[in-house]
């Protein structure tokens, strides 16, 4: 199968440039306005690209990632950010770019909201990037509700004992929950922070 025509690397070089200037890719818009044609031209476009293997699509507008074509030359995957807000488009739902060497497709990225965890250093503002398939261990910092019937999730520190799970924060002015059923959505992999 033939290469890149030259418009499509140059589609190519401004999608790893906006990439990696800002953390997730561009929107369909947003390469039609770079290139001054219309989004269905940029989709056709990107079809074209796919077939070649020089990207593929995770579903969502902002998620471009790296064809087999082109993966060893970039450094960067993305994964979507949690919990997905069903009600907005395709267009406005956003991804994190995370290293090819520590990218799990179970991967998804969380904004901290809540000082639960601030005597373990992660802050409100930080980007946590959790994963869902394993299995959490005792001393895990897990993303879960605080308290059963609440929607807020929150990150802490996860305690088993016996068939009972106990969610500590690491804040001296918040409390324990103590459960059998938990719904824990991810274990904490890595922290981000803008300074």
């Amino acid at each position: 199968m033939k290469g890149p025509t030259r418009k499509q690397s140059e589609i190519l070089s401004f999608i790893w440039e906006y990439s990696d200037r800002m953390g997730y890719p561009p929107s369909l818009r947003e390469i039609g306005e770079k290139f001054s044609v219309s989004p269905s031209a940029v989709h056709s476009a990107l079809k074209a690209m796919e077939k070649k293997g020089l990207i593929y699509r995770k579903g969502g507008a902002r998620s471009i990632a790296p064809g087999e074509k082109t993966e060893g030359e970039r450094r960067n995957l993305p994964i979507p950010f949690f919990p997905e807000e069903p009600e907005k488009d395709e267009e406005s739902k956003e991804f994190l770019f995370v290293p090819i060497s520590s990218y799990s497709p179970s991967a998804f990225a969380f904004r901290v909201t809540s000082w639960s965890m601030k005597e373990g250093g992660i802050l409100p503002g930080d980007i946590a990037i959790a994963e869902k398939e394993r299995e959490p261990k005792d001393g895990d910092i897990v993303l879960s509700k605080a308290r059963e019937g609440e929607g807020r999730m929150e990150l802490r520190r996860l305690r088993i004992r016996g068939s009972l799970m106990e969610l500590w924060p690491e804040n001296d002015s918040m409390g324990i929950t103590r459960s059998q059923n938990l719904e824990i959505c991810g274990i904490l992999t890595e922290i981000r922070r803008k300074y």
